[in-house]
């Protein structure tokens, strides 16, 4: 049997696969996952039983026909889990490879976080998850982790906004690979001359995506973010509206009429710096808004 974690430490976390984590989750009533955690599809074995509690996640063996497993989970586990219900904070992550799909979960209360990761793909076999939990402090490190690796062969650099118009048809003149239509688009829609080396990324296969939202629970949606990964390194992409058409109704007209695409683009460190901004921001505002209410 493997020991359960110490409690004492910044870190405890527990690896085990799909299916085990939904044979948990079936069993602790009341409990809501992110989707991303699939319905189960077969009857909880004696082997999946035995499994949970060779790794710790299970105390106790119980009952196959229990309806719950409150009482016999390990008790860092079931707190750890049980936190993705209850945070006033919750980051999102979503990762992909050409063999691997990320998902995952932090959610923040007070001054502890949980984290459920899920990895699927030619690379995790059936399936993969890791349940952890950790300090405030270190919430931001797990994010880190996520960021797949960029393979760059010729990196570029710089931002560019170009009009949603404009965007696409630097593409599509990229890739039909005629130098004289591409020297046609930036002159006829003035586009900046840095723009095109930055939308050559978005023209070929993408490698690597890594997209990160974020929640509170008093503000709903504060934050997303979309990261393409090239040979040119990793494309920050986001889509808005330019100035003289902020006000009003939003509708796909005026997105195609006046929108605006900018590409950023970073490093993994960049990115990383990114995430820790946003931890870092989102528990200052909550301590805020929390003080200010108190």
């Amino acid at each position: 049997m493997t020991p359960a974690p110490d409690t004492t430490t910044d870190v405890v976390e527990w690896h085990l696969s799909v299916e085990e984590l939904r044979a948990v989750r079936d069993h602790l009533p009341g409990l809501v996952l992110p989707s991303f955690v699939p319905e189960r599809t077969s009857v909880v074995g004696v082997g999946v039983v035995d499994a949970l509690v060779a790794r710790g996640v299970l105390a106790s063996a119980p009952a196959l026909d229990a309806e719950s497993w409150s009482d016999d989970l390990d008790a860092p586990f079931l707190l750890s889990l049980a936190l993705q219900n209850a945070g006033s904070i919750v980051i999102q992550v979503s990762a992909w490879t050409p063999t691997s799909t990320t998902a995952h979960s932090t959610v923040i209360q007070a001054a502890a976080a949980s984290h459920l990761t899920v990895w699927t793909g030619a690379d995790h076999g059936d399936g993969r998850a890791r349940v952890r939990g950790t300090v405030l402090d270190l919430a931001w490190q797990t994010l880190a982790s996520l960021v797949p690796e960029a393979e760059v062969t010729d990196r570029v650099h710089g931002t560019t906004t170009v009009s949603t118009v404009a965007s696409q048809a630097i593409v599509d003149a990229i890739k039909g690979r005629d130098a004289r239509v591409l020297d046609a688009v930036v002159k006829e829609l003035h586009v900046p001359a840095d723009a095109v080396p930055l939308f050559r990324g978005l023209a070929e296969p993408v490698r690597q995506g890594f997209r990160v939202k974020a929640f509170t629970l008093d503000g709903g949606p504060v934050f997303a973010r979309n990261w393409f990964g090239t040979s040119h390194g990793w494309l920050r992409m986001s889509v808005g509206l330019d100035a003289a058409a902020r006000t009003g109704e939003v509708t796909p007209e005026r997105i195609t009429d006046a929108g605006t695409v900018t590409v950023t683009a970073q490093t993994d460190e960049d990115i990383r710096t990114e995430l820790l901004s946003l931890v870092a921001g989102l528990v200052r505002d909550r301590d805020v808004i929390g003080g200010s209410n108190g």
